[in-house]
């Protein structure tokens, strides 16, 4: 067969232009296809990962601003202030502000197989749909990683879900109470969808595809290295107090689990800084900190680190092991602080500060615990400062408490249990027209016990509201005869007792004693079950029983509650008094307490007066009654006016 030329068919070329073109967008679609996958799963992990870091950063940064105190403290069954839970939701809130994309920082709790809000944050949207923050609010729409996370006591992500308001992602992070129970602290973060996800790596695939590589790599790193830096910022803000710059209780509670060997501490606690922020304000207390913070600083050895845990609280940790050594360095810390001034209000204050020391630590949950107990100690003993001893452990702590159960037990069986009465002398006159009856226990042998070696161990017990019944009646007995008024404490939980205050009652009339009995009322106790307390002390004035405030002035003074306490009487904290003629921040306040206390007619009650040279200063100021050792000690009440020295 003779090739013929003609007859064959040539091949087509590769590619024409218009196959070129043809070609180029379907390796574009190709390449824009498979980039678009991988962009959108590498999306997908990123999305993924970057919310998994952030929502852990979130719930646990939320834990440390709400605290453990506050799980371990409130209940379902003993709710917060509300003062201290809006401050609580007002601090989540700041923190939800500093997080990008962050919705919501809460903490949760399981009770019986239900799920309640405990606290949150709160948006414009729920203020606006009328669902704030609420103590213990029922979730009925749980999801079940809640209740995952809540059994197995270990973190729960849940994947990305879509609903109206957007899509989200949530974490549920369990966190253990000092009584080994659980709660979840948890963040809700929003996210893009699916489809938004999708869309957005279309979109990068179609401009890798064009414009190459490079660029966006680099612009990838950029954005981590922004992340980076946002995270460090985070961390130095939540490990740092804002006020001071230096390492603060989120710091110590990361730490707590790691071991050491001889740490010592001393944990220093400003007095009465409260009254500096309530009489020269906020911004003076701030700067009073930030002048003091340096000067301890000044005096820390090499290697020690100084901690700024609460607004008036320091902590010190070092190295040193020597008992004397520390102790000096505390007596060196507490001159530091002392006699500052603020000159932004040309006024000159004296600050005073207490500190409790420990040594030989071996972690920093034993430190803190420590040097708190000694601060404790310190304070009660009034010194200023104390190094912990040691001298309790927790079976001798047991027995003790035991011993004192029994023996009160005994005692008022046996009638051992008695009141001494303590006067309480008119300024002016220089009579005494009150008397307040304080509980004593006296031993088989006549030794004599003071309340607070044997109160402890029965407030709790079934002895408790006897003592109590006791105490009033052998009080009013003790005074019907008489002219004079006499005081009985009474805690909240005589208050709250309704057999209690029946016996009270029914003990009055029969002894005829209306308008000559005061209960003495413990501020932070007539504050804490408010309403409560409020309707039981009306009662008691429609029954002839007169109501002072203990203790005012401690701490919890908050003026608007007292007036609707409407009380007859206010003493005036003996804290305040005792430094009156030294403290010029003591002295103005107790000042402040009286114009506030004259203007409404209440008449004032001061405590602790342990000198007579105290009085002249006191009835200048506005104190009618006066009461401590410079006056009359407690004693067993004797014929005639006034009680027999102990």
């Amino acid at each position: 067969m003779q090739y013929d030329r003609t007859s064959r068919r040539l091949p087509r070329p590769l590619l024409t232009e218009k196959g070129l073109i043809l070609s180029l967008f379907a390796l574009y679609i190709l390449a824009t296809s498979a980039i678009t996958v991988l962009s959108f799963n590498t999306s997908q992990a990123q999305q993924l990962a970057t919310t998994r870091s952030m929502l852990l950063t979130a719930a646990r940064a939320g834990g440390h601003i709400v605290g453990k105190y506050f799980h371990d403290t409130y209940r379902q069954s003993s709710p917060p202030g509300q003062d201290h839970y809006r401050l609580l939701v007002e601090a989540l809130d700041s923190l939800v502000d500093d997080l990008p994309g962050v919705e919501y920082v809460y903490s949760m709790d399981v009770i019986e197989g239900e799920a309640y809000f405990v606290i949150s944050n709160e948006t414009q949207e729920d203020l606006e749909r009328g669902t704030p923050s609420r103590f213990y609010n029922p979730y009925q729409s749980a999801p079940d990683e809640l209740y995952t996370a809540y059994r197995n006591r270990e973190p729960v992500f849940t994947p990305v879900y879509s609903n109206e308001w957007g899509s989200f992602r949530s974490a549920f992070v369990p966190t253990k109470r000092f009584d080994d129970t659980y709660y979840i602290m948890a963040a809700d973060i929003k996210v893009d969808g699916r489809r938004d996800l999708f869309m957005h790596s279309l979109g990068t695939a179609a401009t890798i595809s064009l414009i190459a590589l490079l660029p966006v790599y680099l612009l990838f790193l950029f954005y981590r290295r922004l992340q980076r830096l946002r995270a460090e910022e985070l961390e130095r803000q939540l490990y740092s107090n804002a006020l001071t710059g230096l390492p603060n209780t989120a710091w110590l509670i990361r730490e707590e689990g790691e071991a050491l060997s001889g740490v010592s501490g001393i944990l220093l606690n400003l007095n009465n800084f409260h009254a500096i922020n309530m009489l020269f304000g906020r911004e003076a207390g701030d700067q009073l900190i930030q002048r003091i913070a340096p000067r301890l600083q000044e005096q820390l050895p090499q290697g020690a680190q100084l901690y700024h845990l609460e607004v008036d609280e320091f902590l010190v940790v070092c190295q040193v092991a020597e008992p004397d050594t520390l102790l000096g360095l505390a007596r060196q810390l507490l001159a530091a602080v002392f006699s500052q001034s603020d000159e932004s209000t040309s006024a000159r204050f004296s600050v005073s500060a207490r500190a409790g020391v420990a040594s030989g630590c071996d972690s920093i949950k034993s430190l803190l615990s420590r040097t708190q107990q000694a601060m404790k100690q310190a304070s009660v003993m009034g010194l200023p400062y104390r190094a912990y001893t040691g001298t309790d452990s927790p079976d001798q702590y047991y027995e003790r408490n035991l011993h004192w159960l029994n023996e009160a037990g005994q005692a008022l069986a046996e009638g051992r249990l008695k009141p001494w009465f303590q006067p309480i002398r008119d300024i002016h006159s220089g009579g005494v027209k009150h008397f307040e009856a304080l509980a004593r226990l006296v031993g088989r042998d006549g030794e004599v016990y003071l309340p607070g070696q044997f109160l402890p161990a029965i407030r709790c017990s079934h002895l408790y509201p006897l003592l109590t019944r006791s105490m009033i009646e052998q009080s009013l007995a003790s005074f019907s005869d008489r002219d004079e008024m006499v005081a009985i404490n009474m805690s909240k939980q005589d208050l709250l007792d309704e057999q209690t205050m029946a016996y009270l009652f029914d003990t009055l009339h029969a002894y005829g004693m209306e308008g000559r009995v005061l209960i003495e009322v413990l501020e932070s106790d007539s504050i804490e079950y408010q309403d409560d307390v409020v309707d039981v002390l009306s009662r008691c004035r429609q029954m002839g029983v007169k109501v002072a405030i203990d203790d005012f002035g401690s701490g919890y003074s908050n003026f608007d509650r007292i007036l609707k306490i409407e009380p007859d009487y206010l003493k005036i904290d003996g804290s305040l008094i005792r430094r009156i003629d030294e403290d010029e921040a003591s002295r103005v306040l107790v000042a402040a307490i009286c114009q506030f206390a004259v203007s409404l007619n209440i008449p004032l009650i001061a405590e602790f007066v342990e000198s007579e040279r105290l009085l002249p200063l006191l009835e200048e100021m506005g104190v009618s009654l006066a009461q401590g050792f410079g006056i009359g000690r407690p004693a067993p009440l004797v014929s005639g006016s006034e009680a027999k020295s102990e």
